[in-house]
């Protein structure tokens, strides 16, 4: 029973995950709100950008990224858990106070149905059919895959493996693209996601999160053990 105690207590940074849910109940929220908009975000640039079905594929492994990092952060890495969830929640929220005071969408999509002969094609049209075209600037999975990158460089884990440092920007440039040739953003998202990242990334790595954990969970072991001994 101590070992599960001690493990429980080892790994109590997970407890932050609890805002994940509400964040993505939050941007579940503004789809249904949002799916008429007036407003259309696209660039002259889009139309020398083609199509390319098979960047599907990274895009769909983005959510696998997301996870993994947190995953493996989680467990050898709380300091860059934190850092990374910390950046993962900022944006995100920041990013669904936009799409709530300026609704918008893009009109790049290209019409696919759900007989296309080629496999990616019909991945592509999979993705259409359960997300809305709406709620795009900046990119949500641009700041996601860059924040990830980031950890994975930072994490101490990873220090001495430098070929998973070169794969995670690998992914991460082909995550970033895949939004714009699966048609999903305009470069316009693309651009805002990638500045919003290196604001998200100054703030976020200029404030000392792990600490700030610590010094919570210090005052709430020190409350607790006052009303025990009431």
């Amino acid at each position: 029973m101590k070992g599960i105690t001690d493990r429980l207590a080892k790994y109590k940074h997970a407890l932050l995950l609890i805002y994940y849910p509400v964040m993505i109940g939050q941007f579940q929220w503004l789809e249904k709100r949002n799916a008429q908009v007036s407003h259309l975000i696209q660039s002259p640039l889009d139309d020398f950008i083609p199509f390319v079905s098979i960047f599907v594929v990274p895009y769909v492994f983005w959510f696998a990224y997301v996870a993994i990092t947190l995953l493996i952060t989680g467990l050898k890495d709380r300091g860059e858990f934190i850092r990374v969830l910390m950046s993962l929640y900022i944006g995100m929220t920041f990013c669904n106070l936009i799409y709530y005071l300026f609704p918008h969408g893009q009109p790049l999509r290209v019409p696919l149905t759900e007989n296309e002969p080629f496999l990616f094609d019909r991945l592509v049209y999979f993705i259409y059919s359960k997300d809305t075209p709406t709620n795009c600037a900046p990119s949500i999975h641009v700041l996601f895959s860059v924040a990830c990158t980031i950890g994975i460089q930072r994490a101490g884990c990873f220090k001495d493996k430098p070929w998973v440092k070169i794969s995670s920007h690998i992914m991460n440039v082909l995550i970033v693209l895949s939004t714009m040739f699966i048609k999903q953003h305009s470069i316009i998202d693309v651009a805002l996601g990638l500045a919003f990242s290196v604001f998200i990334y100054l703030f976020v790595y200029h404030i000392d999160w792990p600490a700030m954990w610590e010094n919570f969970l210090s005052k709430a072991n020190l409350k607790k053990q006052a009303a025990d001994q009431i």
